[in-house]
């Protein structure tokens, strides 16, 4: 019989592709190297990486208990108390610090043991929401990889000794007024500290305080400096901004405010959904980003460009400056984003990134006040992180006083300079001049190497700390567990090192409160406890007059440019023991376990470098008289002459997960240049380094399985009945009772910001299996974010899709089972019965969206009984041979079923929420009741955006989708 393929072609002619061997023609190689992958045995190194991953991800070792107790008053149990089951969880308000800011989060316990993190919906800077680092910070709290007790030279010792030597030492400092005492932290937004800070300079007036924070907003500071006389903290209102112009500003992308932005971002966005107003995002910049992937018109621009644009900008917008020269591209490009901005009269936002030029940045503010914006879609308000007395050259100050011998005893709080700082000052050599060196912190890194004391901190959820989020509330951090090992809090330790002991943490944070409340401490203590903040904390939003005029600026970079960007899963490198983020495929290239040097295709095309079949090339990069080597990655979308070098790896820790994994780009860094070089070289040399990148793995291609749609098609309601039912089957119907469980997932705010997939990791125990498993096409997250490309290499079109089981009606698995373990259930899930699978991998070869994953090796067979506490026990912990898949989070589905049925009501909608659903920050992802015809998905599933992915297969998935909305230049859609 002949088979009509016609219907399998791609319906709308146009064609997306996942990477540059696809957009080329060169599949063979790559699907060749997929599935021959699959039956290799593990090689000698692939081993003793799965051990590592193993004790960071699967081993969270259950601890036996320190000498140094918790604080037991806000404490959950350790001891499960009588009749306390694993099924009745608790649940506290606190928080996890990221670059110093608190990202709130309630934890959830079971029988005294952290198996989760959830945004806190009652905390007005996450609204609920997380993102991907917040999720992994649980892992962080079992990393047996973390220091677990103190050491002098780096030998064992005990608290007992470091606490003399310090009384000791502060004796000496004492008689000095604490001269020759130098602290250097990180970026910290604690009051506690800063009241703690303050205390010691009273007390030592001739010590000296530093910080260091490799990415920070320090230039930001500087801009607002020049543009209203002093430095305040810049807020953004994108809720509020129907146009928003960003000069190489990443608002959506990783990083402490990403939770924020990405949430008011698609409060806009779906407003406009709706027909309430615009909302057009114009970006600029050099290398591609989360920002620029979402936008509705992104113009590639190197890094030197960016001034010039922001100067042509104020100019179009009626300043008397001098329009600099563009390109045909640069000023079409300007044209539609000026013409957008005075449309919205006032409505606007322009943004520069915080690694431009303090005048580049101040004339982006000169530019809000001039539109209007300032009180409406950006404010200011007054500095929320501490700030020391040498501002941005703190670091350089404290090199200089080290290099002269200024320094007797130099204490490092939560910071890693060895590794982080620009090569340049040479922090490492000048350190080595303090006669007592001091090293705080959660892992004996590069800098405890160092020092003579290392003093093990406290996770911030094992602790009582406080801090700021980025919206200038206060959290109040509160712990979920009793320290695991022999570990002091930070304020505790910085107590010691000024000879003052026995303040617990617990102590140190309420002496803040009870100095700034008085009489309504209890009260207000309880309170904030329970909501996890303090209300009304944030900084009043600043009175400004109109900035002022910033003076001109050169606005070119000679040459090849480098620039220097945190690693989107590592961050700076603080990240590099977590699994759950060593295994997270980066947004834009997938890569896992790995950093590269993104470069052009026409780039790489030009100076014989390769195609994309040749990333993983080793070159090297050099600029400034330093180089590095490492493997190169052919970045679609990337302005032709900018290399991007992404910092975080390349970490000396031995026998530890982070050790050794990708390159180390910090040499390059200066403290002049610490975001982009310019004069730069690349040079291919012998070599090539195998990247595990999953952007190939169960690939789909030249199919439209991202759609977009104009915005008045948007706006209608499906005519008809869904697409998903219009095809006959041969099977028969299932009988549809409520309720019945779908999802729905909007395209149009997807971000692909990774939060969704690490939630899933935490919630259903899903094993990391280390980069040579990786490598050969066996990772076993059950949500994937497809990233697709459209349109020539060099300038694509870029999109993102969550992918999770389909949940199929018409499920392909459940017929080709041969022993029935994935079967369907009566409320519309496709269910796998683990103690049925026998691993022959057929529903995985049925299934048309590939979306299960078939467990090689036995991951946890071997785990200690304490393990047991350590993951979720509502969640099968699954042994080797089996097939694993998303189950809509089924014992959520189950807790709040048996919940209903106690109190004798239905479920409500929106009662249930998934994993991936409860973290995304821009509520991409719906579930609940599609027979209700008011739940909120049935009226997403109504939308003329609607459509089912393959939907030719007649599969009839419970997840859907809408489509992407194309708004163009005039708001009109392709």
């Amino acid at each position: 019989m002949d088979i009509d393929t016609s219907r399998l072609s791609s319906r709308t002619g146009r064609r997306f592709w996942r990477a540059v061997e696809a957009h080329d023609g060169n599949l063979d190689a790559a699907i060749e190297a997929e599935f021959a992958a699959a039956f290799e045995g593990l090689s000698d190194r692939g081993r003793r990486e799965l051990l590592k991953v193993m004790g960071a991800s699967l081993a969270l070792l259950g601890v036996a208990g320190c000498s140094q107790q918790g604080d037991v008053r806000a404490m959950p149990y350790v001891t499960a108390p009588e009749f306390e089951t694993a099924d009745n969880p608790k649940h506290y308000a606190t928080a996890v610090i990221m670059a110093g800011w608190a990202q709130p989060v309630i934890g959830v316990t079971h029988v005294g043991r952290p198996t989760k993190l959830e945004g806190n919906p009652k905390h007005p800077a996450s609204g609920g929401a997380t993102d991907a680092f917040t999720q992994a910070a649980l892992l962080g709290l079992y990393d047996p990889n973390r220091a677990q007790g103190p050491k002098f030279e780096g030998r064992p010792a005990a608290w007992a000794a470091f606490d003399d030597a310090m009384v000791e030492n502060a004796a000496r400092l004492n008689a000095r007024q604490g001269e020759g005492f130098r602290l250097l932290t990180g970026a910290s937004t604690s009051p506690t500290l800063a009241r703690q800070l303050n205390d010691l300079m009273q007390r030592w007036p001739k010590a000296r305080w530093h910080l260091f924070e490799p990415f920070d907003d320090g230039l930001r500071l500087e801009a607002a400096r020049l543009a209203f006389g002093k430095p305040l903290d810049r807020r953004l209102h994108v809720d509020q901004a129907e146009v928003i112009v960003s000069l190489d500003d990443d608002l959506l992308g990783p990083g402490p405010q990403q939770t924020l932005n990405a949430r008011q971002w698609s409060t806009r966005r779906r407003a406009f959904q709706t027909g309430q107003g615009q909302a057009r995002l114009f970006v600029a910049e050099p290398t591609p980003s989360l920002t620029g992937a979402v936008a509705g018109d992104r113009l590639i621009a190197a890094h030197g460009r960016i001034p010039a644009l922001a100067q042509a900008l104020s100019s179009a917008l009626g300043d008397s400056a001098t329009m600099p020269t563009l390109s045909a591209l640069e000023q079409q490009w300007l044209e539609r984003a000026a013409r957008a901005m005075k449309a919205v009269q006032g409505r606007a936002l322009v943004t520069v990134g915080a690694q431009h030029a303090p005048e580049v940045q101040a004339l982006a503010v000169a530019l809000n006040a001039r539109i209007g914006a300032l009180g409406r879609t950006i404010a200011f308000a007054e500095p929320a992180a501490l700030s020391p007395p040498d501002g941005a050259q703190s670091l350089a100050t404290l090199v200089r006083d080290l290099q002269g011998g200024a320094v007797d005893t130099l204490v490092i709080l939560d910071a890693n300079p060895v590794f982080t700082a620009p090569a340049d000052l040479g922090f490492a050599r000048a350190m080595e001049r303090a006669r007592v060196r001091v090293y705080a912190g959660l892992h004996d890194d590069e800098t405890a190497a160092l020092c003579h004391w290392r003093a093990p901190i406290q996770h911030c959820l094992e602790s009582w700390t406080d801090a700021r989020a980025v919206d200038g509330t206060v959290s109040l951090v509160q712990p979920l567990v009793r320290p695991f090992y022999d570990v002091r809090s930070a304020h505790a330790v910085l107590e010691a090192v000024q000879g003052r002991l026995g303040a617990s943490d617990h102590d140190l944070v309420t002496q803040t409160w009870r100095g700034a409340w008085g009489g309504a401490f209890d009260e207000t203590w309880r309170t904030s406890l329970l909501d996890g903040f303090i209300a009304n904390s944030a900084p009043a939003e600043a009175a400004v007059s109109a900035a002022r005029v910033a003076a001109a600026f050169a606005s070119e970079a000679p040459g090849l440019e480098v620039l220097f960007r945190p690693d989107p899963s590592l961050w700076d490198g603080r990240f590099a023991n977590n699994a759950w983020l060593q295994e997270l495929p980066k947004p834009l290239n997938k890569v896992t376990w790995d950093n590269v040097i993104a470069v052009s295709p026409a780039f790489a095309e030009a100076n014989h470098i390769g195609s994309g079949i040749d990333s993983g090339d080793i070159v090297r990069v050099e600029a400034g008289g330093r180089s590095v080597e490492g493997p190169v990655w052919v970045t679609p979308g990337q302005a032709r002459d900018s290399i991007t070098v992404f910092l975080g790896y390349g970490r000396r820790l031995p026998g530890q997960l982070g050790d050794g994994h990708g390159f180390d780009g910090y040499p390059l860094r200066t403290s002049v240049s610490p975001f982009a070089v310019g004069g730069a070289r690349l040079t291919r040399v012998d070599g090539k380094r195998l990247l595990a990148c999953t952007q190939d793995h169960t690939a789909l291609q030249g199919f439209d399985f991202v759609r977009t749609v104009s915005p008045d098609a948007a706006r209608r309601e499906r005519s008809g009945p869904s697409s998903a039912s219009r095809e006959p089957s041969l099977y028969p119907d299932w009988r549809a009772s409520s309720p019945s469980w779908g999802m729905s997932v909007d395209t149009d705010v997807c971000i692909g910001c990774n939060a969704c997939v690490t939630a899933c990791d935490a919630e259903n125990n899903i094993p990391m299996v280390g980069k040579d498993q990786v490598a050969k096409g066996r990772a076993m997250h059950w949500l994937r974010i497809d990233h697709y490309f459209e349109g020539p290499a060099d300038d694509p079109k870029l999109f993102f899709q969550p992918v999770p089981c389909m949940h199929c009606e018409k499920a392909p698995c459940e017929m080709g089972c041969p022993v029935g373990a994935t079967v369907h259930s009566p409320d519309g899930l496709n269910l796998q019965v683990y103690n049925r699978c026998i691993g022959t991998r057929t529903c995985s070869s049925f299934c048309p969206y590939k979306v299960r994953r078939f467990n090689w090796f036995d991951f946890t067979g071997k785990d200690p009984p304490e393990l047991q506490a350590a993951r979720n026990p509502n969640v099968t912990v699954r042994s080797r041979g089996v097939m694993e898949k998303c189950t809509y989070c089924i014992q959520r589905i189950s807790d709040a079923r048996i919940a209903a049925e106690l109190e004798g009501r239905p479920i409500a909608d929106g009662e249930i929420k998934t994993a991936c659903q409860q973290a995304c920050p821009t509520k991409a992802i719906v579930f609940g009741d599609v027979i209700n015809p008011e739940s909120e998905v049935s009226r997403r599933k109504r939308s003329a955006r609607d459509y089912t992915l393959l939907e030719e297969v007649n599969t009839r998935p419970r997840t859907t989708y809408l489509a992407r909305i194309d708004d163009g230049e005039e708001g009109e859609g392709a």
